[in-house]
């Protein structure tokens, strides 16, 4: 048997190289479309639904929860490309002790403050804003920060707090995909 195994190896040099080069193929697809995958499987085995900070959010299917090493942190990923230096996630964690506001008011006048502030020192390329997100329960209010070179928007990042809600969220990623963050933030019940 391992005669005739030989033999035909000498004879089919061809045709394994090509079984080698499809093989090589077949696993850098898989290296690249893992992440998709695993949002699938994620979404077939727990539903649309996760629970973050004590909330439940609406996740695209895209987007997967995977709970952080640190006490009480949650991660929201996206599936993206294996060669994108980005990834995009949403991290819900628990608020730095003292700043948690009382009020809607009070929060929004310290989420301006902030931009006010950091808008004087601003490096170039750099956009800072403020914007009020409304999921049911509260409003989030969200500085915005992005890099911008030439016209291309290279990183954003979104940074979420409410009144009276012990948790911070933060959105760093793509800002192709800011939009989708947002969305999932408004959904929280």
């Amino acid at each position: 048997m391992s005669n005739k195994l030989v033999s035909f190896t000498k004879r089919r040099p061809l045709f394994f190289a090509s079984l080698i080069a499809v093989a090589v193929a077949g696993g850098l697809l898989c290296a690249e479309f893992r992440l998709y995958a695993y949002a699938v499987i994620w979404h077939r085995a727990h539903g649309d639904f996760a629970t973050i900070g004590g909330h439940r959010v609406k996740l695209p299917t895209l987007w997967w929860k995977e709970d952080a090493d640190a006490y009480d942190t949650s991660l929201l990923e996206r599936a993206g490309h294996s060669n994108t230096f980005l990834a995009s996630q949403i991290v819900v964690s628990p608020a730095i002790p003292g700043e948690m506001r009382d009020s809607d008011e009070e929060e929004l006048k310290s989420t301006q403050a902030i931009v006010a502030i950091r808008n004087r020192s601003l490096s170039a390329g750099t956009t800072l804003s403020t914007i009020t997100l409304y999921p049911k329960p509260f409003k989030l209010y969200c500085t915005r920060e992005g890099s911008v070179i030439s016209g291309v928007k290279l990183y954003s990042q979104l940074l979420c707090e409410a009144a009276r809600v012990p948790y911070s969220f933060i959105y760093n990623g793509n800002p192709t995909q800011e939009n989708e963050a947002e969305s999932i933030l408004s959904t929280l019940e």
